[in-house]
């Protein structure tokens, strides 16, 4: 009998390439000679990243907390506030230590941070501190960059995503994004981006109703072991109800919103952006 040895050709997974601009200049991820991570736009759509707190859960060192959408504090290395003489944030005489910019804009808030959706961008850095020498105040824990894909010269492209899921014992989410690249001409190219996601909640309010007791305890007057119990005759005691805000599936997100961007090239070593974006959310039970 004959053995034939198996062969087999070697299988080479292809890495996407990510290209950053922490320190100012486009260079390879690999190549930043400081503590960067970065998560591509390919990543983002293969993760189904959407919102703040799915991003964050992807990027190494980097945690948050918070009471809700647009209302967290950003963590880099466990710090996220330092000593100021400012009142920037909830607590007087603290700033955010944790810078975030949308592009090359600064957009930090103390435990108020925005909860970008993430339609169509490139990429998001985080850059683990101090990063004051390039970005400034608020970054002594690091900064995070939330990258928007730019209007493109060369082609006219288009996107659409639309999908739909359930949650068991909750309610169905359903989401749209839409994105469209127009050259105006060789030097002019206008991008829109348009978004509405509706996410589905899960957690039930349901009917309840208090009605406090007429009988208080006198803690001055204590009898013995046990407290003593006054009673205010006459007094008239309101019930409290929820009634009007009893609803199954109470935690409901929507988000909804749109960017535009123009784009004029001046020469090959100077050009123009003009963005503008505007972005809702609307949250129940929070």
């Amino acid at each position: 009998m004959a053995l034939l040895p198996l062969l087999a050709s070697p299988v080479q997974a292809q890495l996407e390439e990510v290209v950053v601009t922490a320190t100012k200049r486009t260079e390879s991820l690999q190549d930043v000679p400081i503590s960067v991570s970065a998560l591509g736009g390919e990543a983002l759509k293969d993760l189904g990243v959407q919102t703040f707190d799915e991003y964050v859960e992807f990027l190494p060192n980097v945690v948050s907390a918070g009471i809700g959408p647009g209302q967290r504090e950003i963590y880099i290395r466990g710090s996220a506030s330092e000593q100021s003489s400012l009142t920037v944030a909830p607590a007087q005489g603290s700033a955010p230590g944790v810078a975030l910019y949308y592009d090359e804009m600064p957009v930090s808030f103390g435990a108020r941070n925005l909860d970008v959706y993430a339609a169509d961008l490139e990429r998001i850095e985080v850059l683990s501190g101090p990063q004051g020498t390039l970005f400034g105040a608020s970054s002594q824990s690091g900064n995070m960059r939330l990258i928007t894909n730019k209007p493109q010269l060369d082609e006219m492209s288009g996107s659409i995503d639309v999908g739909m899921s359930s949650t068991h014992g909750g309610d169905t989410s359903n989401k749209v994004e839409a994105m469209i690249n127009i050259p105006l001409t060789d030097r002019a190219a206008v991008r829109f981006v348009g978004f509405a996601d509706k996410q589905g909640g899960w957690i039930d309010n349901t009917a309840g109703t208090f009605t406090p007791s007429g009988t208080v305890i006198d803690r001055n007057n204590s009898a013995g072991f046990g407290p003593f119990f006054r009673d205010f005759p006459g007094t008239t005691i309101q019930s409290a109800s929820n009634a009007n805000i009893a609803k199954e599936d109470w935690n409901e997100a929507k988000y909804n919103g749109f960017r535009v961007g123009l784009r004029y090239d001046f020469n090959d070593n100077w050009s123009g952006l003009v963005q503008h974006m505007s972005q809702e959310i609307d949250v129940e039970g929070s």
